[in-house]
């Protein structure tokens, strides 16, 4: 509705020309009364004062010595369209932006398999000792978590925009020159370069995800985005591999490159932030000038509140997962259960295809349990807490004696569960995180997580070099399934969005 405010002379007659609006309907009860219909209010009303109406509006009164003031109501009709309009073209971009998100994280999560698919040739062409790759292996994450944690103290000044295409580039520069025969000190220097470039990847896409969908939206685009990392290990698997061997080990490096920097040109046709940018907070502009003003929270206010220690303890062990996962299970799937290469190439592939259709199931679940007005501890909370309890169990089953192709499906069900944790996570801090801290936070709690790749895949080796022989495999799954049920068991009373978000919002004030 809008309405204005003007002012007549006091001694002059009234214009009796002038006609009441009418519309088809009739007359409609606007905010200021009958549509069309001229309200006096007080005289003393100060020039630029703004009046509050019913339906959050505010009207500016136009005043002039000597005038006595009025309103005059209009009718909502003549400015409804172009919002709607301007919320379509919003939600088509927005989706597109997801789209690309989806494509980045399937670029990143190729560049960190493509070592691991050609280590066999790179250590023959290059003659390295199984000790040298492993160095060339653990590179990657050397600068992985520092430049997580810088992107992110800049994430909410910077545009995002801006900070996803320097590390598209980053990728880019880092894979071409692995493209043409090259010392072990180059490919020393290019994984690690790769790894400082794909340190604060994953969170700084979802801030953009979370700038574009309010809390209660983000459970499907979070998934989706989630989802390219997965999609991106299952397509190059096969494709490098095929690569590899149709040409050299060279050529899967020159693709990942290329494909790099043809993303980078879709981001700067597509990409951007929306309308909920972390210096607006979620209610947008509007919300940030009415807002008092207060200290930013401190970032031990922060890392002391209890959703995001419980995030970061799930998320921890969940890593460790993945990078266990990366390096030992198809190993495990040759050595200890008997399979072929080939087969076990393939089981490997279902295992991590499994997590797509149970993570987009745990999102819509979730999803429709906050449409319902479940609170976020229990629709995200327990839902995700639950979720490491039961990958838990089934990785302490694999101890068991069970059949071999039992074991897989224990395998693809205990990791699809365990990784979701990167999903529900990220919701939950930024959930609870003051919007100025919001992209600082996401890439903080993910660089201190990933820390776990240093450890999880060192301690599985140590497991298997010692005396428990292959039997080393089953019982460092039964050590990480203990750590999921301790990590799943603790969510239940850690994790409490609404509590933490009053507790920050509290520290603001």
């Amino acid at each position: 509705m809008l309405c204005t405010v003007t002012r007549r002379s006091a001694h002059a007659r009234p214009d009796r020309r002038a006609k009441p609006a009418r519309h088809a309907e009739g007359r409609a009860a606007g905010p200021c009364g009958p549509l069309g219909r001229r309200r006096s209010v007080p005289s003393d009303t100060p020039v630029g004062h703004r009046l509050p109406i019913p339906n959050g509006a505010t009207l500016f009164t136009r005043i002039h010595p000597g005038m006595t003031p009025m309103i005059e109501t209009e009718s909502p009709t003549l400015t409804a369209t172009a919002p709607a309009a301007a919320h379509s073209r919003a939600s088509g971009r927005r989706w597109a932006v997801v789209a690309a998100l989806f494509l980045f994280m399937a670029i990143n999560f190729a560049d960190k398999a493509v070592l691991g698919l050609v280590a066999v040739p790179v250590m023959h062409d290059m003659q390295l000792t199984p000790a040298q790759f492993g160095l060339v292996g653990s590179a990657f994450f050397l600068l992985f978590s520092v430049s997580g944690i810088a992107t992110g103290l800049v994430a909410d000044r910077c545009n995002p925009k801006w900070l996803l295409a320097g590390l598209a580039l980053v990728w880019a520069v880092a894979q071409l020159p692995l493209g043409w025969p090259t010392t072990f000190a180059v490919l020393l220097f290019c994984r690690i370069l790769l790894g400082a470039g794909e340190g604060p990847a994953s969170p700084l896409a979802l801030h953009v995800v979370y700038t574009w969908f309010d809390d209660r939206e983000r459970n499907l685009p979070t998934t989706i985005v989630q989802q390219g990392a997965t999609v991106g290990v299952i397509v190059s698997g096969p494709l490098l591999t095929f690569l590899a061997e149709r040409w050299n080990w060279h050529a899967p490096f020159v693709l990942l490159g290329f494909a790099s920097l043809a993303w980078l040109v879709l981001w700067l046709c597509v990409g951007g932030s929306g309308q909920r940018h972390a210096r607006f907070g979620e209610r947008g502009a509007q919300a940030a000038v009415a807002a008092p003003a207060g200290r930013p929270v401190r970032f031990r206010e922060c890392f002391a509140d209890r959703t995001i220690i419980g995030v970061m303890l799930q998320c921890f062990v969940g890593y460790a997962v993945i990078s266990i996962g990366f390096t030992w299970t198809p190993a495990y799937l040759r050595l200890v259960l008997g399979f072929p290469a080939t087969q076990a190439g393939w089981l490997f592939a279902l295992q991590v295809a499994a997590q797509i259709p149970i993570g987009l199931a745990l999102a819509v679940l979730s999803h429709r349990l906050l449409a319902r007005g479940v609170p976020s501890r229990f629709a995200r909370g327990a839902t995700i807490s639950a979720t490491c309890v039961v990958s838990g169990l089934a990785y302490c089953l694999l101890h068991l004696g069970v059949p071999p192709l039992a074991k897989v499906a224990l395998m693809a069900l205990a990791s699809s569960l365990a990784i979701q944790t990167f999903s529900f996570g990220p919701m939950l801090v930024a959930e609870v995180a003051p919007a100025e801290r919001r992209g600082a936070l996401l890439a903080i709690t993910n660089s201190i997580v990933t820390l776990a790749g240093l450890l999880g895949p060192f301690a599985m080796g140590r497991l298997i070099s010692s005396k428990y022989g292959v039997g080393g495999y089953e019982l460092g799954f039964a050590v990480t399934g203990t750590l999921l049920l301790a990590a799943g068991l603790a969510g239940f009373v850690l994790l409490d969005p609404q509590r933490s978000a009053r507790r920050l919002g509290r520290a603001a004030a």
